[in-house]
């Protein structure tokens, strides 16, 4: 049975974000005419739609823009905050890749690393192919990746895909991680800290919204702490039962058609 969203009665949210693959499309794919059909009437009732997304801004502007969503979204897993009008960065949280990169190099040293600046570009010592993440990446030597601040550190193992990065992940102690296997095993390292909510909360703080009322949707680890932090947050139906369980309630698990059930329970 599709799992129908639970909203508040009379609940108006300031804001509405929403995740990109496998929530607001599905992975690689297109924007549905429901779901922008659905943005569109909420718009028009006076409500922000924004996007939250681990991708880098030149994956991510295609998308918003297939949507209707024109102003500020949310890059890199919280550490950019982008204007799909002028494709420009408006904030941007960085850290010093060096000693992190030194450090897993020692217990990593046949793993291909690549680093992300504030524009979304990558750095790599081995190409691989970024599929939506990003259009642009760039192969360097290790050393290359140390010389200026970066937004996000991203490690594949080849050799890994057994046991993951687990152990070697709780041994740093890394905050703002996020790992998992598909092909290879992966592990996604932003700064401390930061995360979907926290670069939400600044936009909030940018345009006047309450942060009590929004809704945030989504189905994967890097969407758990804007479901907590929302006033509304929704899971898709195919998110872990770790990752609901951070949700207010669950929608269809249909990309789009999960997205576009929220949005149609507003009452306005």
């Amino acid at each position: 049975m599709t799992p129908i969203p639970q909203i508040p009665e009379g609940f108006v949210p300031d804001l509405i974000a929403v995740d990109v693959d496998d929530t607001l499309v599905q992975h690689l794919g297109g924007v549905t005419e429901r779901v922008v059909r659905s943005i569109e009437r909420v718009r028009e009732a006076g409500v922000a739609v924004a996007i939250a997304t681990g991708r880098t801004p030149s994956t991510t502007i295609p998308v918003a823009r297939a949507a209707g969503i024109d102003d500020l979204i949310v890059c890199s897993n919280g550490a950019l905050l982008v204007s799909v009008e002028t494709e420009a960065t408006i904030e941007y949280v960085t850290f010093d890749p060096r000693p992190v990169l030194e450090e897993l190099r020692e217990h990593l040293p046949h793993a291909v690393y690549a680093v992300e600046d504030v524009h979304g570009m990558f750095r790599t010592t081995k190409m691989f192919p970024t599929g939506p993440l990003a259009m642009s990446i760039r192969e360097v030597p290790f050393e290359h990746l140390l010389e200026e601040p970066i937004v996000r550190l991203v490690v594949r193992s080849e050799a890994h895909t057994d046991g993951g990065f687990g152990p070697i992940v709780e041994k740093l102690g890394y905050q703002s991680v996020i790992y998992g296997i598909a092909e290879v095993a992966w592990l996604d390292v932003g700064p401390k800290g930061v995360n979907k909510a926290t670069m939400l909360q600044r936009l909030c703080e940018r345009r006047g919204y309450d942060p009590a009322k929004t809704i945030t949707i989504g189905d994967s680890w890097n969407d758990t702490a804007m479901l907590e932090w929302a006033g509304v947050g929704v899971a898709m139906d195919t998110a872990p039962d770790q990752v609901k369980a951070y949700a207010d309630t669950i929608t269809s698990g249909v990309p789009g058609d999960g997205v576009a059930d929220v949005l149609d329970a507003l009452q306005f």
